[in-house]
C-alpha cells in the first residue's frame, strides 16, 4: 500500500518514485516539527543539572538547599531559587493564540492574566508580570474607562462580581498560560510531577456550619478527596488530618492516624455534618495547639501546609485574625478558599498567608477548577 501511494506519487507529480519517497519523507519531517511546535509548553531558562540527582540528594541530606554551591547552582530549580518566569503580552490582544512572547519576572512580581469582556460583548486579554498589588484589582490596563468596580455598590463584595474585568494572579513558571484562555472546560486534576515530592503536613479545615448545607458539605469532602488523590499518603511523604468546625471545632483525625490513600478516603466518606454558626478562630486554635504538634504527627523538617474552606465570616471576625497571625508562625503556607458571595474578603484574606494564598469561587461545584493551581502552592511552596 505504502509503495503504490507514492507511486501514485510519482505519477500525479512527474517525478521519480525515489524523489517522491524523499518528498513525503521530507513534509512528514515538516509537519511533525511543527506540531511539537505548537504542542510543547516553553521551557523554563532556569533548569537544575540533573532534577531526579537533586531529589535523590535531598534525601540523603535534608539540609541540601542551605548549601550555595547546590542552591544556587546545581540543584538552583529544586531549592526554588529559579525567578518567575511568565507570558507577556501587556497590551490588549483579542485572540489568546496571538501571545507566544515571554520573560523573566523582576523581583517581588507575579504572572498576571487579564480578562476583558466588553459592552458589545468582545473578549480582550493582557498577560504579564506585575506588581502583586494588581492582584488587588488595582490598575486593570484597558485604558481606564472600562472594567472597574460598581462604585455604587456599598459594600465591596456586593459589587466584586459586577466588574468588567477579572485580574487573576499565580506563581508558577508561565501559568498565565493565553491558551487556557480558549476553552471551558475543567482543566486536567493532575498538576505533577512536583519537585520537592510534596511530602507536606497538610491540614484541612472545613466549615460545616448552618449555612453550608449537608450538600455542600459533601461536595467540599468530596474535593478533599480529589487534592488526596494527587498525593502519595505515608509517614514519610504527605501526611493530613482534618479539622471540622461550626459553633465548636473537632479534630476528624490527626496527621499521624491515617498512613494510606485507601483509609483516608474511607473515613473522609463518613465525616459527619453539624450545623451551627461559624467559629473560625476556634478552628485556627486547635490547628495551632493541636494538629500541628509532634505529638500528633508534625514533622519538623516539613512544610505545614493548612487549607480553611468556608462560605462565609466568622461570627468572631477580631479573635479569628488574631488567631490566623498566630497560626503563621507554624505555617508558611495557610490557603483560604472561599466559596459563594455571603464573605468578608478582606478576613480570609488576613486568613490567608497572603492574597495568592487565596481561591474565590463562586459555588461548591466550582471548587474542581481551582484544583491544579491549588495543587502546585501546595506541593511546590
Amino acid at each position: 500500500m505504502k509503495f503504490s501511494y507514492l507511486r501514485s506519487i510519482s505519477e500525479i507529480t512527474g517525478i521519480e518514485e525515489g524523489r517522491a519517497k524523499m518528498e513525503v519523507g521530507r513534509l512528514i519531517g515538516v509537519l511533525a516539527l511543527c506540531c511539537a511546535c505548537v504542542a510543547q509548553p516553553p521551557q523554563s531558562t532556569c533548569q537544575d543539572l540533573d532534577a531526579q540527582a537533586c531529589a535523590l540528594f535531598s534525601k540523603a541530606r535534608p539540609n541540601l538547599c542551605t548549601d550555595p554551591a547546590f542552591s544556587q547552582s546545581t540543584c538552583i530549580r529544586f531549592c526554588g531559587n529559579c525567578p518567575l518566569e511568565c507570558y507577556s503580552c501587556p497590551t490588549p490582544f483579542l485572540n489568546p493564540l496571538d501571545c507566544n512572547t515571554t520573560t523573566t519576572c523582576p523581583t517581588g512580581q507575579t504572572c498576571v492574566t487579564k480578562h476583558l469582556t466588553a459592552l458589545d460583548g468582545h473578549h480582550e486579554y493582557i498577560v504579564s508580570c506585575e506588581q502583586k498589588a494588581v492582584c488587588q484589582g488595582l490598575n486593570f490596563g484597558f485604558g481606564g474607562l472600562i472594567g472597574k468596580r460598581d462604585e455604587s455598590q456599598a459594600e465591596p463584595e456586593a459589587g466584586r462580581y459586577r466588574r468588567d474585568v477579572s485580574v487573576s494572579c499565580c506563581d508558577t513558571d508561565f501559568c498565565n498560560t493565553p491558551y487556557s484562555l480558549t476553552t471551558t472546560t475543567l482543566p486536567p486534576t493532575s498538576s505533577g510531577p512536583f519537585p520537592h515530592g510534596c511530602d507536606r503536613d497538610i491540614v484541612f479545615v472545613l466549615d460545616d456550619s448552618g449555612s453550608v448545607g449537608q450538600a455542600n458539605f459533601r461536595q467540599a469532602l468530596g474535593f478533599i478527596g480529589e487534592i488526596v488523590h494527587q498525593l502519595t499518603i505515608g509517614p514519610t511523604r504527605a501526611q493530613t488530618g482534618l479539622v471540622t468546625y461550626s459553633t465548636h471545632a473537632y479534630p476528624m483525625w490527626h496527621l499521624n492516624e491515617i498512613t494510606t490513600e485507601q483509609q483516608l478516603l474511607r473515613n473522609l466518606s463518613s465525616v459527619p455534618y453539624q450545623g451551627g454558626i461559624t467559629k473560625t478562630n476556634e478552628a485556627l486554635y486547635l490547628v495551632r495547639t493541636t494538629m500541628l504538634t509532634p505529638q500528633h504527627g508534625d514533622r519538623p523538617n516539613n512544610k505545614n501546609v493548612v487549607i480553611v474552606l468556608t462560605d462565609g465570616e466568622s461570627n468572631d471576625k477580631l479573635d479569628t485574625i488574631r488567631e490566623a497571625n498566630k497560626l503563621h508562625t507554624v505555617s508558611d503556607d495557610v490557603i483560604s478558599i472561599v466559596i459563594g458571595a455571603g464573605i468578608n474578603l478582606a478576613e480570609l484574606i488576613a486568613i490567608a498567608t497572603d492574597s495568592h494564598h487565596v481561591f474565590d469561587v463562586h459555588s461548591y461545584s466550582s471548587l474542581q477548577s481551582i484544583l491544579p493551581q491549588l495543587m502546585q502552592i501546595i506541593c511546590n511552596a
